[in-house]
């Protein structure tokens, strides 16, 4: 009985963590390893939801209005898409914060990585991605 206890508690156990928050200092050290820092212009946003993943993906169009740094060599004036992901959190359960769905006609920090599989721009920061950096205490 024992081990049987011991077992369900091991397999248990690293699902808790991959589904606990992340605290705002990694979320910080994420936005400032990111290869792309911007400021965006989202011009538009298309949402398609995925019954067998259980969240919507999302594909933006933006122009680039401010460079902060750029391993891609993006200047101002230039238009990239975005790829990736929401999911939302169920009722009552714990986890790292949703990447939000972005709005057109709105200006936004963007911490961002090429992915040149899809040949898009995607989320560096996973839910911070979007936010202005975060201030360590």
């Amino acid at each position: 009985m024992r081990k049987l206890l011991l077992l369900v508690i091991l397999l248990i156990f690293p699902l808790a963590l991959l589904t606990s928050e992340i605290a705002p200092v990694e979320y910080r050290s994420m936005q400032i390893n990111a290869p792309e820092q911007l400021h965006l212009s989202i011009r538009s946003v298309s949402k398609r939801w995925r019954p067998f993943t259980g969240g919507t993906e999302i594909t933006v169009k933006a122009v680039v209005i401010g460079v902060v740094s750029s391993e891609t060599n993006l200047a101002e004036g230039d238009c990239i898409t975005i790829s990736y992901m929401h999911q939302k959190l169920k009722k009552g359960w714990a986890g790292p914060r949703p990447i939000p769905i972005l709005e057109r006609r709105t200006t936004t920090e963007a911490f961002l990585a090429f992915d040149e599989e899809h040949d898009s721009y995607v989320p560096a920061a996973r839910g911070a991605s979007f936010d202005p950096l975060i201030v360590s205490d």
